[in-house]
Parts: structure tokens; C-alpha cells; sequence
């Protein structure tokens, strides 16, 4: 089952006394799936060449002439793993959820007894009579 939230993000605002226009929101989607957090950004008219994406310090950063999105990530996500693919003005970020601790059976060692020695297998038969 996906979970999906849509944002808007206002990606900067212009600094007093230029002559800069406001930049125009950043829509986004944030799906979870059971394998992965998928991020679609959309980047309509940008040059791919001239989009930058990061992740450093448990943050996920987009950076285009549109503007600058960020997005923390779950620190234990091995960023090497993250993908960004781009078609028809649609960003894919795809980022794979750390894999779940499984359950490990621990063996028990005996501490300062040297090791009991091996009993030998008995074997018994049944027959009739028994």
C-alpha cells in the first residue's frame, strides 16, 4: 500500500531592494512504497544538464535556475543507492528504505569450562514387542 502526499513549495522569495521576480512553486509528490520513498518534482523547461541533486547531512537537495528543494531522509539510507531520473519535465527521485533488521538466532558459549564432551548417538529400534 502507497502512501502519497502532494506540497507545494515556495522556493525563494526576492530580496528586498532587487528586481528579482518571485520564483514559481515547486510542486512535488512524496510516495512511500514497502521498498522505497519516490519523489517526483516537477521541473518543466529546465535543462537536465543544470540540475544539480545532493545528499549530504541527511538531506536530499534539488537545485535548479527554479530554485532549491530539500528533503530530510532517514539517516540510515545509503545514499549511494538513491537514483534520479528525468523524463518529459518529471524528476523521479527514488530513495530505498534501509533494509529491516531480521532476527538472528545467537549461539551460547560456555565461559570458562572446557567443552562438555559429545554424548554418542544411541540408536533404539522399535518392534512389535516393545
Amino acid at each position: 500500500m502507497a502512501n502519497t502526499s502532494t506540497k507545494n513549495i515556495l522556493l525563494s522569495q526576492p530580496r528586498i531592494g532587487q528586481n528579482e521576480t518571485p520564483m514559481s512553486v515547486l510542486q512535488h509528490t512524496v510516495t512511500q512504497t514497502d521498498e522505497a520513498t519516490v519523489i517526483e518534482v516537477e521541473v518543466p523547461g529546465v535543462d537536465p544538464a543544470t540540475i544539480n541533486v545532493n545528499c549530504e547531512a541527511h538531506t536530499l537537495t534539488v537545485e535548479c535556475h527554479r530554485g532549491k528543494l530539500s528533503v530530510p531522509i532517514d539517516p540510515t539510507t545509503d545514499a549511494t543507492k538513491i537514483s534520479a531520473d528525468i523524463l518529459w519535465g518529471m524528476l523521479t527521485l527514488t530513495i530505498p528504505l534501509p533494509p529491516s533488521p531480521s532476527a538472528q538466532s545467537i549461539k551460547v558459549n560456555v565461559v570458562g569450562q572446557s567443552a562438555p564432551a559429545k554424548k554418542p548417538a544411541t540408536t533404539h529400534r522399535f518392534t512389535e514387542k516393545d
